[in-house]
């Protein structure tokens, strides 16, 4: 036993030595695991504070910014714009047809790091509006919607990025439905021919008679302004942020 007394002399300072190690690991990793989860802290803290940004989204007739006839009060929400009943007589155009064209203001503003994006559908049918050639347009600005204004065909916009803003100004966008009326006219041409033999007492040998007659009509497509359906311009705007989440 007294050669073993000297084994566990020398194995004591080792465990000591082994128990300061590990504190003074543990204080290091304390002292990093403070230093990062203060940092994390702090990165989620600015990351919670950051503001998610408002949303605003109206349509309606070309007014001053903010004042149109319909906003939105929910993300997401569908906006309808209608026409038709007011344009049909100028459409209509009398016996040669008409065109007109229908502008249309969007208001929109996205805050923080909120993206903005919406579509245009459009649903027109019956009257003299389903009866016409119709396009739909993007413009520059409400004066640029004209009867003669052309371009390329778009439904879509994005007028906000998720790239951060703060600021409060409303961007304004026009929309042009240019619709062509052209009325539907046939002209149709026939001829009577009617032969009989006259018969006369005492007579015979009577030739035969023939007699011919032509008429034409002219057929019209016949639509009244005052029966015009109301057609619609249906807005659906989304929003988002980076990543893609909303």
């Amino acid at each position: 036993m007294t050669a073993g007394a000297p084994v566990a002399a020398r194995r004591r300072p080792h465990r000591w030595l082994v128990a300061v190690v590990v504190l003074l690991a543990a204080g290091l990793v304390g002292t990093a695991t403070g230093g990062t989860l203060a940092l994390w802290r702090d990165e989620l803290r600015g990351t919670a504070g950051m503001p998610v940004g408002v949303a605003v989204f109206g349509i309606g007739a070309p007014a001053a910014p903010g004042s149109l006839a319909q906003y939105a009060t929910a993300d997401g929400q569908t906006l309808t714009f209608t026409f038709g009943p007011a344009q049909a007589a100028a459409l209509h155009g009398g016996t040669t047809g008409g065109a007109v064209a229908v502008p249309v203001q969007v208001d929109s503003l996205a805050q923080g790091r909120r993206g903005l994006s919406y579509t245009v559908t459009p649903s027109i049918s019956g009257g003299i509006f389903g009866a016409s050639r119709w396009q739909l347009y993007k413009v520059p600005s409400a004066a640029a919607c004209t009867t003669s204004t052309t371009g390329t065909v778009a439904t879509t916009s994005v007028p906000w990025s998720t790239a951060y803003t703060s600021t409060t100004a409303l961007v304004s966008e026009y929309w042009c439905l240019v619709a062509r009326f052209v009325p539907v006219t046939g002209t149709h041409t026939n001829t009577a021919t009617v032969t009989g033999t006259p018969v006369v007492p005492g007579l015979a040998g009577q030739a035969p008679l023939t007699s011919a007659d032509t008429w034409s009509a002219t057929a019209r497509q016949t639509l009244d302004p005052a029966a015009e359906p109301t057609h619609r311009l249906t807005f659906t705007f989304a929003t988002s942020r980076p990543g893609g989440g909303r």
